[in-house]
């Protein structure tokens, strides 16, 4: 009989073989995604525009990943939000440029996995509640009026993700259809905006309970929602509903959950978007090539505008 300390201990080192697999891939593939970058902003016509974007997405994640220190070590430092939303900036410019050149993933077998992580970003950037950012993003990835929409129903946790969204902001987009085991997510995009917890509390739990379970690599015949480690330790999902529903922090019914066990999944204090070097010299490069990147330019600037403004309001509050 299976009990619950054996239970932890499979959970934990799956955790870590996910980890383990993980840093080895990370270290394997960031010396030649900087490399594709140094070459690309010294000849930007010499190298494929989408080679050097997905290179600038995934050195992202990694800042990611690097800035929440997933290395499970005693006496490790904080998580650095700052190196954080640098990173998130980096993975949202990056996807960005290739969605504008849609052609090249669109297909039947990359178009899930790219459509996952569009709307996970979506949700990351409404978790640092970077609402005109993620407006943006959602309007230019998944909005029914933008030449780079979906065709077809966004389905499973994309579509929960892009249907909740899309309601918030007031943004049209593809019909969102579920499978019978994803009634939780079909239930949370019809009742995220129910006034009474008593009715979204146990959803909420249950879409927790769902994250946990989703915390896996993908197989060649198998797409999970958070085969990225970043996801993993940062229920985006889940912080992108609380910070909906104009929670400011994690409200103690869920903080005790596995989903929010790991410190980087907390709800952090506003912050004005930054850009790192590179992604300010990718987009400097990017823009001679490809001109509508200047749209992304300045929804991140108004994003700072919004941001500063909210930040010295809040401190005023305070004095």
């Amino acid at each position: 009989m299976r009990t619950k300390s054996s239970t932890l201990q499979e959970t934990e080192q799956q955790r870590q073989t996910i980890l383990n697999t993980a840093q080895a891939q990370a270290d394997a593939l960031n010396g030649m995604y900087r490399d594709t970058l140094s070459a690309f902003f010294a000849a930007p016509s010499s190298t494929p525009l989408p080679r050097a974007a997905r290179a600038l997405f995934w050195l992202g994640r990694l800042r990611q990943w690097r800035a929440i220190d997933l290395k499970g070590c005693e006496g490790c430092p904080p998580p650095s939000y700052l190196s954080l939303q640098l990173g998130v900036i980096e993975s949202v410019s990056g996807t960005h440029a290739l969605a504008l050149h849609k052609e090249k993933w669109s297909g039947p077998n990359s178009r899930q996995a790219y459509e996952r992580d569009m709307s996970l970003q979506v949700a990351m950037l409404l978790a640092l509640e970077w609402r005109e950012l993620a407006a943006f993003a959602l309007e230019a990835w998944f909005g029914t009026g933008s030449e780079l929409a979906s065709v077809h129903p966004v389905s499973g946790l994309t579509g929960m993700i892009v249907g909740v969204a899309g309601q918030a902001m007031g943004v049209v987009v593809p019909q969102a259809t579920f499978q019978k085991g994803d009634a939780v997510l079909a239930k949370i995009v019809e009742h995220w905006q129910d006034a009474d917890d008593d009715v979204l509390s146990p959803l909420i739990r249950e879409l927790a309970d769902r994250h946990v379970d989703q915390c896996r690599l993908d197989t060649d015949h198998s797409l999970f929602d958070f085969d990225h480690p970043v996801e993993q330790a940062i229920p985006v999902e889940l912080l992108m509903l609380l910070r909906l529903r104009n929670h400011h922090v994690v409200p103690e019914w869920l903080a005790g959950h596995g989903a929010f066990s790991h410190p980087a999944a907390i709800m952090p204090q506003g912050a004005v978007p930054a850009q790192s070097q590179r992604c300010q010299e990718f987009a400097a490069s990017v823009t001679d090539l490809l001109p509508d990147f200047n749209n992304l330019s300045a929804a991140i600037d108004r994003q700072c505008a919004v941001s500063t403004m909210y930040i010295g309001h809040a401190d005023r509050k305070t004095i």
